[in-house]
């Protein structure tokens, strides 16, 4: 049973394939491994999470009289 002539060339680029598919998966990783330690390394420049400041609660007022 011979190959046919596409399927020659295509097994033929399926090492190049897996290499550049390879390649861009680690330079994803990388940029997000070597942003963490950045931002790590220098936080001032970013900022936070901003989270609500809790409300206080309004006081009662002074003039109330507590009946017994």
């Amino acid at each position: 049973m011979a190959n046919s002539r596409r399927q020659l060339i295509i097994g033929s680029l399926q090492p190049l394939l897996f290499c550049v598919g390879m390649y861009f998966v680690v330079l994803i990783f990388s940029v997000f491994i070597c942003t963490s330690i950045y931002r790590t390394l220098n936080p001032r420049k970013f900022p936070t999470v901003r989270t609500e400041t809790p409300k206080q609660a309004t006081p009662l007022p002074s003039n109330t009289v507590a009946s017994l």
